[in-house]
């Protein structure tokens, strides 16, 4: 009888296919092996096909069967097969049922477990030879600095990133503190564990704590628990970075000390203590130290994350950086836009005479800006007057307030106010950091953009 179409294609898969294939029918009788399943148990297709699985356990192709199990148990069973030839291998059968309910076939496959846990051994070493690449690539671009401000606070890092306790990292928004949390972690003994980030701007306490603890709770029908993990069971053995923490609520505030004091914490709506251990970096634009002299800090918990201060001197503190980082985003760009571009020695001088309120967010969105508006390979002064202060004319004068008319000094109030929330905002590109930025309340930043808004 001839073949249809469709089962040759299907042949062709199950010939082709790398994984052993090997089947039965429901007596245990073989049915087929395909050319893997040759190959993997080393059998005579002849002396095999036809012959039950019974039988073959005698002869010692194998020690146990997935098949006899799925017969006996009628259902899926994984099995250790102990080899004739002396591989080891994990096998797996299927149970394929007639419309009255027995089972017609068995379906077997196998994986050779020396090949899994080959490409396992091979797969963690790339992982670990991606993780050093990183850690190189860490060290080369984003922390090789030339200001003696910048030096002094890479030193301080590479002697804490040893020290395994919890760290706090302040600065201003954009200075770089998620880079020098990044710095800690991997020149740390956790160096090859994940590093997961947590942003404690939000809206809902409720979700704030479940992403960092996780949930517990029961099942509908109260049969069982269903538990909802979180970033510090993520972070076990790692690091777990909190961005903002001042924003963290302070029934928050108090988890998180319980579990740097005990290594131990609960889910929300569980009881059970869990444990953890992972090492907690935290950063923050604001001075947490007034803000727990105020109470609106839990000082105990500012205490404990303070215990080697790292500070990010703002940009305009570091000014022999500027031209090494201004290089490193033109670069960046370079390979996102597909270009050659540089940026000459006047551009360098306008860079480093600015006073860079954003920092680095503010630099690379500076050069960004300035990178598409030059058409030829040199992106010139120029250009990246016209970005920072949108004129042409450079006669004006070089600070952040520039007065061109005689105005009302209520109306000039108004334009200032105005144009540095809606300049800050274009930088930072939320109210949060906005706020931040400007030493304002939030909702200050969203009552005079919604003002000034149309």
């Amino acid at each position: 009888m001839k073949k249809t179409p469709e089962e040759n294609i299907y042949k062709t898969i199950v010939e082709n296919l790398g994984v052993e294939i090997f089947v039965s029918d429901g007596k245990g009788n073989v049915l087929f092996v395909n050319p893997a399943s040759i190959q993997i148990n080393e059998l005579d297709v002849d002396n095999v096909v036809g012959r039950n699985v019974r039988e073959l356990m005698k002869d010692g192709y194998f020690e146990e069967s997935s098949t006899l199990r799925v017969l006996k148990d009628k259902k899926t069973e994984s099995v250790l097969q102990h080899l004739k030839n002396g591989k080891q291998v994990i096998a797996t059968g299927v149970p394929v049922y007639d419309d009255d309910g027995k089972i017609r076939m068995v379906i077997t496959t196998s994986q050779d477990i020396e090949a899994v846990n080959e490409l396992v051994e091979t797969l963690n070493a790339q992982e670990k030879e991606i993780d050093l690449l990183k850690r190189q690539l860490q060290k080369s671009s984003d922390f090789d600095v030339k200001d003696p401000a910048s030096i002094k606070v890479k030193s301080a890092m590479e002697m804490v990133a040893s020290l395994d306790m919890p760290i706090l990292i302040s600065g201003e928004s954009g200075t770089g503190k998620h880079i020098a949390a990044r710095y800690i972690h991997y020149f740390g003994k956790r160096r090859d564990e994940h590093f997961i980030t947590v942003n404690c701007v939000s809206a809902d306490p409720d979700f704030l704590e479940q992403e960092i603890f996780g949930r517990e709770s029961n099942s509908e029908d109260g049969k069982s628990e269903v538990i909802i993990q979180g970033k510090l069971d993520l972070a076990n053995e790692g690091t777990l970075a909190l961005n903002n923490i001042s924003y963290m609520p302070q029934r928050i505030q108090s988890k998180l000390f319980e579990y740097i004091n005990t290594g131990t914490f609960t889910r929300a709506g569980g009881h059970r203590p869990v444990k953890s251990n992972a090492r907690i970096i935290a950063m923050t634009g604001m001075d947490l130290r007034a803000l727990s002299d105020t109470g609106m800090f839990m000082k105990a918990l500012y205490y404990k994350l303070n215990t080697v201060p790292i500070v990010i001197p703002p940009l305009r503190d570091r000014v022999r950086d500027i031209p090494y980082f201004a290089n490193q985003y033109v670069l960046r760009y370079n390979e996102k836009y597909k270009a050659k571009k540089i940026l000459n020695k006047d551009a360098l001088g306008k860079l480093t005479s600015h006073s860079w309120p954003g920092n680095l967010i503010e630099l690379d969105q500076t050069i960004e800006s300035a990178y598409v508006m030059t058409e030829g390979p040199i992106i010139s002064g120029t250009t990246i007057y016209k970005v920072l202060h949108g004129a042409d004319d450079q006669s004006k004068s070089k600070s952040s307030v520039y007065c061109e008319d005689i105005i009302p000094l209520k109306e000039a109030k108004h334009l200032l106010e105005e144009q540095l929330v809606k300049r800050a905002y274009e930088v930072y590109k939320t109210t949060g950091k906005t706020a931040d930025a400007l030493g304002v309340n939030q909702s200050t930043v969203s009552r005079i953009l919604n003002k000034y808004s149309g």
